[in-house]
Order: structure tokens, then sequence, then C-alpha cells
């Protein structure tokens, strides 16, 4: 079984968040926007101990409201059916469970069940005396459910079982308390190697986690890979063994004098309590058979060194090793499921070995034979695709005096009914597996992204703000997109805008086509052809942002697009005179071909004399918010 949902309730920065899962769910989203925090809530509900929590890990002080973590399951095999029992009956595909902390500190797990509500006081109570005397109470009060008589708590419970199980159209949902060690690795609980939860944490110590204990990866990893079982046999016939041999050596060094002794001292007790006596034998030493554990080192070389005297990346390193052999190898021999929670996957990894690390994560993820889930809380395009946009969570913290986080998120389904009659389903498909998908891998992750038709229009926008200061439009949260194609634009939008970005556009109208047309030479019948594809590509856009039809639109600054007449260089070249001279100097000093050389752009613009002109600067302050 797998993790579809998650509701967190006044854990730390997170009031009250409710999360779908995937196969691989990504979360990002500012620094305090509560990406760890929901991987730590839900190590408390998989693995927490009793105590772990305080009111310190209460949300902004609502210390007199439970902390509640939520958590559904959904691919609930016949093992796991098994295991659950009553709480996921045939028929029943998913299974929900609650872990709470009252204000008082205590903690309880729970989950749902069908069962009779007016058993519930029964179950609850607290010894099987009190369940006889409330179950004959109902007995009595309610004749018509002609329950037997039972005169154990036992009994009671069997009585109860039965009657549900012969009329389960009377049942409902309740909620019932689950033993406390339900879930947990290391408890021995019903869930253990069914559904495991690994949270590996930012500062979580590679020369700690390659230590053979039970609690490690590196114990995780050889508990589900090696079978110790004959091993320990031996060692356990061994200690055997040497606790006969311990009595032989005792019966032979110590017996005489051991009798010698003790009758000398029962001479003398007897003397003061008549009718007693003293003996005195060799204490058996405890011998224990040891639990079989392996030590991991680090060959440097010819050199045998430590895993803690190893670089902060090569341990990183060894705790992915670590995690991908435990997926690999672990899961799916035990036929348990393992959730994989990493924070900050990208850590101490260079670029090509982030990549790597997530594109075999994903592998693992996506192949039902392995039965793992991976989640992440990343900085990191690397460990988001685009074309997977479905499976990313962006948090975002409101700015009030409570702080209000919100998860965005979006489905195919949704992006596709926003391009309704703007781009085709089929489209869609396709282009998410091009350069749009790829494009906005890094504006997932901005404050607010500017979508253009291409690298021009980034690297002159991106210069403006070069102009301001280098770096300004980057380091306000702004990330310039450009899609490849003013039909590509939709997509984009709808994509970002659905997970939370707020998102400007600006289109070229190219109303000037045909004088660039004639001097290629094209024909007549060619030029028309073009015409009608401009002027339908400029109709589904004005149409998709709620913006009067026109076949060529004038330039115009809106609320959500802007449209320049016809491109960018003509709008330049007639506004500001001073930027192609630029252009040109740039070419002459750095003696490259302006055309496709978007850093070249970008110096042009920071460089031309003269004053930006005022549609490029509204465009900015629109794609800021300001």
């Amino acid at each position: 079984m797998n993790i579809y949902s998650v509701r967190i309730r006044n854990f730390r920065a997170l009031t009250d968040v409710s999360i779908p899962f995937d196969s691989i769910t990504t979360f990002i989203g500012p620094n305090g926007a509560g990406k760890s925090t929901v991987l730590r809530a839900l190590d408390w509900f998989f693995n927490g101990k009793p105590g772990s929590l305080t009111e310190a890990d209460c949300s902004f002080g609502a210390a007199s409201e439970d902390i509640e973590v939520q958590v559904t399951f959904v691919g609930l095999t016949e093992r796991d059916r098994e295991a659950l029992g009553k709480y996921a009956p045939e028929g029943v595909g998913s299974f929900t469970a609650w872990k709470r902390r009252s204000p008082d500190g205590a903690e309880v797990l729970s989950a749902n069940a069908k069962g009779l509500p007016a058993f519930n006081v029964v179950k609850a109570a607290g010894s099987a005396a009190a369940k006889k005397d409330i179950y004959s109470i109902l007995r009595r009060e309610r004749p018509d459910l002609e329950l037997p008589a039972a005169t154990t708590g036992n009994a009671v419970e069997q009585a109860m079982t039965a009657w549900e199980a012969a009329h389960t159209d009377q049942l409902v949902e309740v909620p019932e308390t689950l033993q406390t060690n339900f879930f947990g690795f290391n408890s021995g609980g019903k869930m253990n190697g069914l559904f495991d939860f690994v949270l590996v944490t930012a500062d979580l110590r590679a020369s700690e986690e390659s230590v053979d204990g039970r609690a490690s990866i590196i114990g995780r990893i050889l508990e589900r890979s090696i079978d110790c079982a004959a091993a320990d046999q031996a060692i356990a016939e061994v200690v055997a063994e040497s606790r006969v041999k311990q009595r032989e050596i005792y019966e032979g060094k110590f017996k005489d004098q051991l009798g010698s002794i003790t009758s000398q001292l029962n001479e003398i007790v007897a003397g003061y309590a008549p009718g007693r006596a003293i003996v005195v034998t060799p204490a058996e030493l405890e011998f224990k058979a040891p639990r079989t554990t392996f030590n991991v080192a680090v060959l440097d070389g010819i050199t045998e060194t430590l895993v803690e005297r190893q670089g902060h990346g090569f341990q990183r390193t060894l705790l992915i090793s670590a995690l991908q052999l435990l997926a690999q190898s672990g899961a799916a021999s035990t036929e348990g499921f393992i959730c994989l929670a990493i924070e900050e996957p990208e850590l101490f990894q260079h670029p090509i070995q982030a990549q790597a690390f997530a594109k075999v994560l994903r592998s693992l993820a996506e192949d039902a034979d392995k039965r793992m889930q991976v989640v992440y809380a990343t900085h990191s395009p690397y460990f988001l695709e685009a074309r997977h946009f479905h499976q990313v969570r962006r948090l975002t913290r409101s700015s009030d005096e409570i702080p209000l986080v919100t998860v965005h998120f979006a489905t195919i389904e949704c992006v596709k009914a926003r391009l309704d009659g703007t781009v085709d389903s089929n489209t869609v498909d396709r282009r998410l597996d091009n350069n749009v998908a790829e494009q906005l891998a890094v504006a997932l992750f901005a404050n607010r992204a500017l979508i253009v038709e291409g690298p021009t229009e980034a690297a002159v926008f991106y210069g403006i703000g070069d102009r301001e200061s280098p770096g300004s439009l980057e380091a306000a949260g702004l990330s310039i997109v450009p899609v490849g194609g003013k039909m590509s634009i939709p997509l984009a939008h709808a994509i970002l805008s659905s997970i939370g970005v707020p998102v400007y556009s600006l289109f070229d109208a190219d109303g000037g086509f045909e004088v660039r047309a004639l001097a290629k030479g094209r024909t007549h019948d060619r030029i028309e052809e073009e015409r009608n594809n401009h002027i339908a590509e400029n109709r589904r856009l004005l149409r998709y942002f709620d913006v009067p039809e026109e076949d060529f639109p004038v330039a115009s600054v809106r609320d959500g697009v802007a449209v320049f007449g016809d491109q960018l260089e003509g709008f330049l070249s007639e506004t500001w005179g001073d930027w192609a001279i630029s252009c040109r100097n740039v070419v002459a000093e750095a003696g490259i071909c302006l055309d496709k050389n978007t850093q070249a752009y970008r110096v042009a613009t920071l460089r031309s004399l003269g004053t930006v002109p005022e549609m490029l600067t509204e465009i900015l302050r629109k794609a800021l918010g300001a």
C-alpha cells in the first residue's frame, strides 16, 4: 500500500493543510514555507516516540488544540488486508489512520473501521469487568439487538465481533484506537515490513547511518537483505555449549571447597536459627548470544578509514547509495512498501551526481515491482521535471501576523480543462515532452514568472533589470521563461498559474509579417497561408487571456498579458534608437553574431544609452506585481 493523501493540523508552520501524494511527490517553495515540516510530521506519525512533541510544536502557540496527522493509504494488497483486518475489509480500497497529540501531551493512534456505534462505549472500557457491566446494560436497553449473554471480557469482545459480522448492513465508519506500535520500522508493530517510512534529513550523518544498528539505514539494508538466521542459530549453540562447559568447570574446581564452607557455615547458623541452612553455589555467568552485526569502512586507495573522516560530499553519496540499495533490494524482497522521504537530496552533490540520483530514484519509484514511493523537499530543479508538474506541491506562506501556509498543486486534467478551446488535449501531451516542459523547471521555483516567446525577449528584459543593478530581476524572484513560440504560451501559463506561480505573459502579434515575407520572396499563396495562421493564433491567445479578439492587435499592456504589434526588434528600433547602436557596438567589440546570442542582447541592453521605452518598464512592473 502507498500514501494517497495527508492532512496535517496544528503542527509547527502548518495550521491546516491537505496534500495529495503521488509515486514521486516534490515539495518546493521558499525557506520557511513548511516543506521539511511536512516530512517531519510524517516521521512523527510513523516513527515518533511518545513525548517527542511538545507545546512548542503547536502552530503559532495554539497549545490548546490537538496536533493531528491523518494519512490515507491506497493500493492495499492481500497481505496488507490480512494485517489490517477489519480496518480494510474486502471491497474497501483505502485505509485511513490518524495520530493525535492532545493538549495534555497524550498521544493516540486511531483508524476508521466499520462498527456499530452502540458498541463504542463497551470497546472503550478499560477493564474486563467494566466491559461486562456496560455490555449487560446494553443488552437490557437494546433488546432489538438480540445480544447473547457474555460472562467474561473476551466473551463480550467475541459477541460484539460476531454481531457486527452478521449485520454488516447496520455498520458505519467508527474511529477506533490502534495499538501504539501499529507503525514504525523498529517497533515490531503490525505494519513493520508492510509499510516503512524512512526520513533522510539534511543534517543526517553518514557516519551514524553506516553503523549496523536497527535504526540506521545500513542496519535496515542488512536486516532486509542478509539472512542471519543460520549464523544466529550456530552462535546460540556455541553459547549453550559454553554454559555446559561452565558448569563442568565449576563442578571440578569449586564443589569440594564450597561443600566444606557450607558445612562450616551451617554449624554456626544452626546455633542462632535452628531448622535453617545455607546453600553456597557458584553463580552462572550470563552467556547471551550476541546479535550479528557488521562494520562499514571506506577503502581510500590502500588505506581503510572511518566514514566520518570523509568529506561531506562523499558521506552524502554513501547515504544516497545506501538508500538506493534499500529501495532496490529491500522493499521487493519483503513484499513490503518503502516511502523514502529526502530533505534536500541535492545537498553536497555536484550537478551531474544530483541529476543521476534524481533519475535513478524516479526509475525506482515508477517501477511497480520495487514497491516504493519517493518524497522530496528540494530547492534544486534537478529533482523536478516540469513534464511531471502534477507531482509538484508548491508551498507558500502568507505575510499575515499568523502566517498561513497554502499548498498549490495541479493535475494534468485541470491544465487541459483550462486550455480547452485553445490547445487540444493531444497537443498538450506532446508539448509536455519538449522544450516547454524543460523551460519551466526553474520557473516553478520562482516567486513570479514572465512568459515570452523566445530567448531574445528574455535577454532584453534581464538587461533592463541589470540597468538598475546586476541581477535585480533574479534577486526579486522573477523568472523570465522563453517557451519557443507564442502558441506554447498558454500551456506554460496554465501550468505555472495552476501551481500558484503569479504569471504575466507577452507575445508578438506579427503585424509586419508581410513585409518580411515579401523580402524573402515568398509567394502570394504562402503569404496568405501565413496571414491566416497569425490571425488564428492571435485570436486564440486573446481568447485564452479573455481579451477581445482581433486579427492583428496593436501594442498594448493589460493586466494579464501584453502584446507587441509586430515583434520586439521592430518595437525597439522604433522606440529606442540607441539600443540598435549598442547592439552594433557589441557585435564590433566581440566579433560575434548578435543573432541567437542571448548574452550579447543582454549586454547591449545594459549598455544602451537613452531611456528604456515606457511599454517595457510597464511590462516589468506588471510582471513583478508592482
